[in-house]
Order: C-alpha cells, then sequence, then structure tokens
C-alpha cells in the first residue's frame, strides 16, 4: 500500500491531540424541518487498510478509481460484516473494564499503535438547486467510532472524535450543483477511544446516520423549548427573534423568546404521555416540536415532576443488534419500547451514551422517564489506581466539555429526559465537576447525575451500583452501617435522593432477589422518602447470531476479552424476553395485586394497589377465575374502577363452598383498549394463590407387596432395584437409577467474573459437588419397606451426606400402581461451600418428553425469583422447558410441585408429592453436559430424560456482578425430608 501524503499529513496529531474536533459547527438541537435534506444512507465504496498512514493515495480525490473498493452499507459498523465467517473487515472484540489497546502513563504523551486499522469510504451523490441556492449546507455524521476525517469533492472539512455524538460540517463552499464526492477516512483508535471504555463489543465505522441539510436564509438553526407544569402549562421558546410559535391543539399563537401560560393544556408523565405538535415558523422555515408540559424538581430529597414523586422502575440500555451491532432501524427502536412498556419499565438510563436521536423522540411519544447520560467512561484507568486518569488531568478537559455539550444540546428538548448523567465509571475529578457546572448553568430544569462521586460534592442525587440489602436499608432507615464503604448517612447525602443506577445483574439464569429489592427501594407505600428505585443492568444480552447460535466474547480471536459477560441482559439477543423481564413484571410493575386466599370470605381476600405516581386504573379491568386443575369452574370480574394513584382497593372473589387442593384463585388487570405499546387485553398484572380446603386430603394407599429378593435384587410392585438398593427398572422400563444431588450447573451469578465479589461456583466444584461418589452402606427390608442408606462424597473430601431411601409398594383406591419414597438426608462433616440443590435426580427413558404438573409455571421459577409464576395445571415437553441462555447454564427449574407425570409413547411416570412441595427440572441432557457446554450448540440430548427432583433449591442472586444472595435465600448443607408417591402412568 502506497502511503498517502495528503491524508498522513497531521494524522497523528490529530488522532491523539486532546482536541475533541476541528472544522464542525457548535452544537444544536436535532430539529424536524421542511428544510431540504439529503439522506446519504445507502451503499458506499468501503477499502479497510491497516494504518491511517495507508490509505490509498488520492482516495479523496472526486477522480479516484475506486473499482478496487468494495460495497458497504452505510450506516453499519464494518465488523459485523460476516463476523462468523469470512470477516473481511476483522472481527468484533468485546472487552468490559480492560482497555484495547495500552494504556498511557500520567507522564506520557497519548499515543495510540501504529496498527490502527481504518476504513475508507467513498459516497457520490447529486444534489439540485435546493442545496446549491442555500444560505448554508451542513453535513451531520450522527455516528462513527472513533475518529472521522472528512473530505467533500476533495477539499478537507476537519476531523472529529465522539463516536455517538453528533459533528456537523459546513460545506456551503464545496457542495456543487449535480454529482459530490464525500470521502471520510475512520480510524478506530484514537484519543477518543481512552474516553469511550463503555462495557461492550468494540467495533468501529459509520455505524449512525449521515444526512445534508439545506440551512436557509433567516432560518431556524436552533431552539430550546421550556415546557414547564405548575398546576398549568407555560411555555417559552429560545429561537430566532420574530418566529411564530403554534400549538393548534391549544389554540396558541405567540413567537419565540416569549412566556405564555396555557390554561387548557394537559402535562407530560412517563405514564401520561400528552405531547402537543407544535410549529416554529419564519418566513422561510417551519420547525416541527412535540411539547411536553412537565417540571422536574428536587424537593429536599426527593425528586418530583409535576410536584410527584417518582419511582424509576428502570433498565440501563445500550444500543444492540445481533446482526447489525450498534446500527438500529427504527422498527428495533419500537419494538425495545414496547417491550419495556408491556413488562413495567418506566425508564430508561442511556448506558453509557447518547442514543441515536430518533430513540428520544419514541421515548417522548411511548411515555418513559430517560436518565440521558454523556459518552463518557475510563474504566480501564482504574487498573493503574486511575493514575493519569482524564477526569482528573486537565489536559482532557476540553474533550469532557466538549461531549457534554454535545450531548446536551442536540437532546436538550426532550421532555422525556429529566436528568443528565455526566458519564459512568470515570472516577472523578475537576473534569467532572467542570461538567456538572457546565450543564446547571445551560439546563437548571433537569437534576445532574454522576455515579462516581463518592464524596457526593457535585450532583443532585446520590447513586449506586450494585448495592447490598443492607446497604439499601442503612440508607432507606438513614443509620450508619459498621463497614460500609463508605459509610451512609455521614456527608452531604443525607439531603439528596437514592437511586440504583445499576442494579440486579441480568446475566444468564437470572436476576433474583428482585422481590427483596423491591421492598427496600421501589414501594413507595413503605418508603415514600428519597428511596428512588433504580435500573436493572441491563435490557439485552449482546450476543453476535452466528446463524447456529449466538456468540461472545472470545469467539473472535481476542487476546483479551470478557467471555459471555456482555451477555447480561432481560432480553435474548433476538428480543425474546427472558424469564427475568417475565420477573421484573411482575416484581416491579406500577399494578400491584395481592391475593389472600384464606380471607376469601371475609371479604378483603383481593388487594389492588396502584403505585402509578400520577395515572389511575380507569385503564384497565380486572378478571377473576377459579381454577380446578386447570379447568375454570368460575370467573368473573373486580370493580375497581379509577383507583387513584398510590391509592388501595380491598374486595373479593366468591370462594366455592367445596373447594379441593388443586384449586386457584388467578386475578389479572388487562388493558381495555390499545395503547401505542399493546393491544387491547394485554395483561398488564397477575398473580394467583391456592385456595387451600381447610383439611388437605391425603392419597388413599394401601401396601401391594412386600419386597421380595431374588438374584439380581429386589422387586418391589412395578419397581426393581438391583443389589446395591438402586431403582433401575419401573414398569418394564430401564432407569438411570436416582441418586443424591448437590449440583447445579453454576449460573452466571455462580460463576468468577472480574466484577463478581463472591466466586460461588468455583467453591462448589472444589467441594466436589459435581463429583460425588454413591455407596450404598446397607440395604435391608423393614417389614413392607425397603431400606437403603447410601453415603455421598466427593474424592479427598470427608464431609459427606447420608441418606436413607425408604421404599414401600403401594396401590390407590383407583387401582394405580406404584411405590413410596421417603428420602432423608443428612449432612455429616463441615460443608463450607453454598449448594445448588438437596435433590435427586435419575434418568428416564428418553421417549418420555412429555410433561404435565400442578405448580408454579409456565415459566422457569427459583426461590427468590418467582412472581411471575402462577399456580395451575401446566403441560409441555421436555424441550419447551428448556431455556436456551446464550451460555448453557442451570435453568428450567419449577417449584411447588403438587403432581408431575412425564410420559411417552410406552408408559411413563406419575409423582405426587407429600407435604412440602418440591421442585423439579427434565432435561435431555446432565448438568454436567450443561457445565460443559459454552454454547448452546454445543448440547446434544444423550438418550435419557434426566429428571431433577429439588427438596430445597438454590437462589439466582445477582452475584455476577453484585453482592451474594441474602443469607435467608442461601443454601447451605441441612438436614432435609423427600416425601414421594411414585405411580404407573
Amino acid at each position: 500500500m502506497v502511503a498517502n501524503a495528503d491524508t498522513a499529513h497531521g494524522y497523528d496529531d490529530a488522532l491523539t491531540n486532546l482536541i475533541p474536533w476541528d472544522g464542525p459547527i457548535a452544537p444544536r438541537a436535532h430539529l424536524h424541518t421542511d428544510a431540504p435534506a439529503l439522506d446519504l444512507s445507502g451503499t458506499w465504496r468501503f477499502r479497510l487498510v491497516d494504518s491511517p498512514h495507508e490509505t490509498p493515495e488520492g482516495f479523496t480525490d472526486p477522480e479516484f478509481d475506486d473499482r478496487d473498493f468494495v460495497d458497504l452499507a452505510v450506516p453499519s459498523c464494518w465488523q459485523m460484516t460476516d463476523p462468523a465467517g469470512d470477516a473481511p473487515f476483522g472481527r468484533p472484540a468485546y472487552l468490559n473494564v480492560n482497555y484495547p489497546i495500552p494504556v498511557p502513563a500520567p507522564d506520557e504523551d497519548v499515543v495510540v499503535p501504529d496498527e490502527n486499522p481504518t476504513g475508507c469510504y467513498r459516497h457520490t451523490f447529486d444534489v439540485g438547486s435546493d442545496f446549491t441556492d442555500a444560505e448554508r449546507v451542513l453535513l451531520r455524521f450522527e455516528g462513527v467510532d472513533s475518529f472521522a476525517r472528512v473530505w467533500l469533492n476533495g477539499t478537507e472539512l476537519g476531523w472529529t472524535k465522539g463516536s455517538r455524538l453528533t459533528a456537523e460540517f459546513d460545506v456551503t463552499a464545496h457542495v456543487r450543483p449535480g454529482r459530490n464526492v464525500l470521502a471520510v477516512a475512520v480510524s478506530q483508535w484514537s484519543d477518543g477511544t481512552f474516553l469511550e471504555d463503555q462495557d461492550m463489543w468494540r467495533m468501529s465505522g459509520i455505524f449512525r446516520e449521515v444526512t445534508l441539510l439545506a440551512r436557509p436564509h433567516d432560518g431556524i438553526d436552533d431552539l430550546f423549548v421550556h415546557a414547564s407544569w405548575d398546576d398549568g402549562a407555560t411555555l417559552l421558546i429560545d429561537g430566532p427573534e420574530g418566529a411564530t410559535v403554534t400549538i393548534p391543539e391549544l389554540d396558541v399563537t405567540t413567537s419565540c423568546n416569549t412566556t405564555v401560560t396555557i390554561p387548557n393544556a394537559q402535562p407530560w408523565t412517563a405514564e401520561t404521555p400528552k405531547l402537543y405538535d407544535a410549529t416554529v415558523s419564519t418566513s422561510t422555515e417551519t420547525v416541527t416540536v412535540r411539547i411536553g408540559f412537565r417540571t422536574v424538581a428536587i424537593d429536599a430529597d426527593n425528586i418530583v415532576v409535576n410536584g410527584e414523586k417518582i419511582i424509576f422502575r428502570g433498565v440501563n440500555r445500550h444500543e444492540w443488534h445481533p446482526r447489525t451491532g450498534r446500527t438500529l432501524d427504527e422498527e428495533t427502536m419500537r419494538a425495545d419500547l414496547e417491550l419495556m412498556k408491556r413488562h413495567g419499565i418506566n425508564a430508561i438510563r442511556t448506558s453509557h451514551y447518547p442514543p441515536n436521536a430518533r430513540f428520544l423522540d419514541l421515548c417522548d411519544e411511548y411515555g418513559v422517564w430517560v436518565l440521558l447520560e454523556c459518552d463518557l467512561e475510563t474504566h480501564g484507568f482504574e487498573w493503574s489506581d486511575w493514575k493519569g486518569n482524564p477526569t482528573g488531568d486537565d489536559r482532557w478537559y476540553d474533550c469532557l466539555l466538549n461531549r457534554i455539550q454535545r450531548t446536551v444540546e442536540r437532546d436538550k428538548n426532550h421532555p422525556a429526559i429529566i436528568g443528565w448523567s455526566m458519564g459512568n465509571e470515570s472516577h472523578t475529578g475537576e473534569g467532572i465537576r467542570l461538567m456538572n457546572e457546565w450543564v446547571k448553568h445551560r439546563d437548571p430544569s433537569r437534576f445532574t447525575h454522576y455515579e462516581g462521586d463518592y464524596a457526593h460534592a457535585i450532583c443532585d442525587v446520590w447513586s449506586i451500583m450494585y448495592p447490598a440489602m443492607e446497604w439499601v436499608e442503612a440508607v432507606r432507615d438513614r443509620t450508619v452501617m459498621p463497614g460500609a464503604d463508605p459509610a451512609p448517612q455521614t456527608g452531604r447525602e443525607r439531603g439528596l435522593p437514592f437511586l440504583m443506577c445499576e442494579f440486579a445483574h441480568a446475566m444468564g439464569n437470572g436476576p433474583g432477589e428482585l422481590a427483596d429489592y423491591e421492598e427496600r427501594c421501589f414501594d413507595p407505600h413503605f418508603h415514600r422518602d428519597r428511596m428512588h428505585g433504580g435500573f436493572v443492568w441491563e435490557w439485552i444480552d449482546h450476543g453476535i447470531d452466528t446463524g447456529r447460535g449466538y456468540a461472545y466474547g472470545g469467539d473472535f480471536g481476542e487476546p483479551l476479552h470478557d467471555s459471555n459477560f456482555v451477555c447480561d441482559g432481560l432480553v435474548m439477543p433476538d428480543r425474546t424476553p427472558s424469564p427475568g423481564l417475565l420477573e421484573f413484571a411482575a416484581t416491579m410493575g406500577a399494578v400491584r395485586i395481592e391475593i389472600d386466599g384464606d380471607h376469601q370470605h371475609d371479604g378483603n381476600g383481593v388487594t389492588v394497589i396502584n403505585r402509578r405516581d400520577f395515572a389511575d386504573l380507569s385503564d384497565l379491568e380486572f378478571r377473576w377465575q377459579i381454577l380446578d386443575d386447570g379447568e375454570c369452574v368460575q370467573a368473573g370480574m373486580l370493580d375497581v374502577g379509577a383507583l387513584a394513584a398510590h391509592h388501595t382497593w380491598t374486595g373479593t372473589v366468591p370462594r366455592p363452598d367445596d373447594v379441593t387442593d388443586r384449586m386457584v384463585v388467578v386475578v389479572d388487570a388487562r388493558l381495555i383498549d390499545d395503547t401505542i405499546w399493546a393491544p387491547a387485553g394485554h395483561v398488564v398484572a397477575r398473580t394467583s394463590a391456592l385456595l387451600t380446603p381447610p383439611s388437605r386430603p391425603s392419597l388413599h394407599v394401601s401396601t401391594s407387596s412386600q419386597p421380595r429378593r431374588d438374584g439380581h435384587g429386589w422387586s418391589l410392585g412395578p419397581a426393581h432395584f438391583d443389589r446395591r438398593g438402586r431403582l433401575v427398572t419401573w414398569g418394564g422400563a430401564d432407569l438411570v437409577a436416582p441418586v443424591l444431588d448437590l449440583f447445579r450447573a453454576p449460573i452466571d451469578n455462580d460463576r468468577a467474573s472480574s466484577l463478581a465479589r463472591d466466586n460461588i461456583g468455583d467453591v462448589a466444584l472444589a467441594a466436589g459437588l459435581n463429583r460425588l461418589v454413591h455407596t450404598t452402606t446397607s440395604v435391608r427390608q423393614d417389614g413392607d419397606d425397603l431400606v437403603v442408606v447410601t453415603r455421598s462424597a466427593a474424592a479427598a473430601a470427608s464431609n459427606s451426606m447420608l441418606a436413607t431411601w425408604t421404599w414401600r409398594a403401594i396401590r390407590t383406591d383407583d387401582g394405580s400402581e406404584g411405590i413410596h419414597l421417603g428420602l432423608h438426608v443428612d449432612p455429616r462433616g463441615h460443608w463450607p461451600a453454598m449448594l445448588g440443590r438437596i435433590g435427586v435426580t435419575m434418568g428416564l427413558p428418553a421417549e418420555w418428553t412429555n410433561v404435565s404438573w400442578f405448580g408454579l409455571g409456565p415459566t422457569e421459577n427459583y426461590p427468590d425469583s418467582q412472581r411471575a409464576a402462577i399456580w395451575g395445571r401446566w403441560n409441555s415437553t421436555v424441550a419447551d422447558l428448556q431455556t436456551p441462555y446464550v451460555m448453557p447454564q442451570e435453568n428450567g427449574l419449577r417449584q411447588g410441585i403438587h403432581e408431575l407425570t412425564l410420559s411417552g409413547p410406552d408408559g411413563g411416570l406419575r409423582l405426587i408429592a407429600d407435604g412440602s412441595k418440591p421442585a423439579f427440572a427434565a432435561r435431555p441432557w446432565t448438568s454436567q453436559a450443561l457445565m460443559d457446554a459454552t454454547h448452546t450448540w454445543q448440547l446434544e440430548p444423550d438418550g435419557h430424560t434426566w429428571l431433577t427432583v429439588d427438596a430445597i433449591s438454590a437462589p439466582l442472586g445477582s452475584t455476577s456482578c453484585g453482592p451474594m444472595p441474602i443469607m435467608s435465600h442461601r443454601l447451605y448443607a441441612q438436614p432435609v425430608d423427600l416425601s414421594l408417591t411414585l405411580l404407573l402412568v
């Protein structure tokens, strides 16, 4: 490749000179205008070279022969071109904290590697008199990672950094009638890279839209809409003097820079997102703005909107698509918002950069609170104890101010945005203070946020990531928690609103303990001061579609990566809701239904709580059903009516005279009318309860036979046991004998990660939970019973589990044959590890794939994640019981089992729980296979249906990035009893 002197000149300086840009005009709002605009998206010509010094000589010349270039879509990320195949432009790389390039020391100049992949773009377009006759013509780039140098018709326009920030170049003197040629050199690494160390796939290119804008004489270059609400609407639009403002729906006509009160307007909130279409016009241009009247304030230690405290039932959202990376179309953006609204999410933190501008238009329209974050993260400096960190180094302050100014100016007119965040995980320093100071001067109408301000000296709110439950309680109760670092309630934070900008790490199977966080930080009926909820991390798994499954860090040969830590969302990469999202909706939703089956006769067995902050419940209807083993026996409606925000309704449903042990009451809340985000009939909230009879009837059984010993072992009813007392045959079907099981395939919250505070999984593996050796210590007949005692322990371990299996043949009143198991498990020795379960696993015939159960379902559920589950009769297949997490792990558990049947064409097994109700999982592979697989496509059925029945199951938690599960949820070794009746099918 021939070095290009034209493009190489000054390039090194521009890449690393700590100057944010050279050439673009001052930042301004994105406005919807009737002035001519030309979308330059489409197919561009492209070549990737190894260094900016290797760009083809003369490629910026309009007459350059680019036949050796290839076609590439703009917008796009070049590494997303066939990344799992030929990858002609390199492959994505995933890193969380570490920088992908060497980090400068405090006493060194900032440099980037010579090996700096650079994309050479060329695009030819035609313009007419709309542009050539305009007073000004602007060229807008909405997102280029990470450094772009731009030429039009052979003339250099300048360069820009700030990957997710808009840059506009004045091209008035360079655009010409007819054919125009735009050339852009995009380099992957620049000094901007050190300000963009977000937890994400590292990829490059012109990944957002490029537009040519004609600006008329006497046009509207910028507007700042101030639309407030204080028991009435007030409007002031900063703009060109003399420009006319019209709001037809409100019969308002005024002018820019004039304050008007509007008596007949309605306020905007995330629950009632009322927007008014307004126009601002001069003689040559009309701009359309959508106005939402609302006022954000800090009232003592509360964040209030329109005078009401708000709760963030929020989520952190990266921009991601499994096939296009950070390039999203409007259909995908709408899909995100519809899913969020349907599942009770009312707030978004734009982690950790401004999103595509169109997304914020949709946030205004759909109604969500937005905490808009600057494109800033310097997390990788943490490994050097933050030495040389840009937020404390005055060489970088112009870059920091440029980024926050571009963030605020572009998006300042969105009513959905109620707070500005300076960035994420960049420690702190004078740079953050300067950013915050500029924001408060430019826009005092919103609160400011920065989690890394641990001294609470800068911003308006107190924010924290992944606090332990005890820590949240200390904040709530305004007490000092011994050992906390920093100790809460000791400084300025005492008077600040509190929120969790990240909590409940939704990685793999999880998050758990949402109900515990909800009780401490989200429930306005118990904690009306300072507690403002928070934002789950995060929205979507960032898996990359390979055609056979989803890839994650390390799958593309990265020398440094953070594995599947990028797959930590409430939706799968294809936006399929995970069980975690269903649990969020059931736990965090603003409509709560509670049922107490024992109080139905008292008239207060059903409670409906409106946890909305503004809206009543007149948009919902409340239906109830009474189901008996899945069959509806009664149904009706509850007269909840227009229950006001923060109010509670109590009532009842008719309780049948004859209540069975399979009778369930289910109450749900459904939309009456279609909305923008869901159709009529969409279920907003649902819950259930067992209508337990006064005395639960037992299964009437009689002994059918005594154990019979033969040369091969023992026969008992329809079962046969080998000489070691292991159940090996069931009604003629061969089994893999049941054994004591303490192991689950580690979930992400069990595994180690760079940010995991505790590594549950390694401790469990070190204890040998996955390699227990089972020894029969005795087999004996005791009257009608076959009593087997086993010892389960791991190699090199002296601690053990002693299990007593008491088997008895039975015949039910309806003539069914079976056996009863009474299992007692007693730990011996010291068991320091948390267990995955205490239960039994056995191998059934592979053909037994039809599953029916009475218990909690249909979704998977765990001890600390079961609000989304409903009591009832459920039917499935073994295949459909599996949840395909991107990295295989424990999944598919269902709890509260009264009865379970697994069957096939030639028989099956019916299991009835006596006493406490266990959990079950049924899989076509073992837990060991789940642990050994790194991707879903590696899982293959092994010829058995593996049934696990848990007497006790471990919780999910959020330990992959957060605290250990709370003590009451942890599962340690303990004595347990399990009583099961097994019947032939």
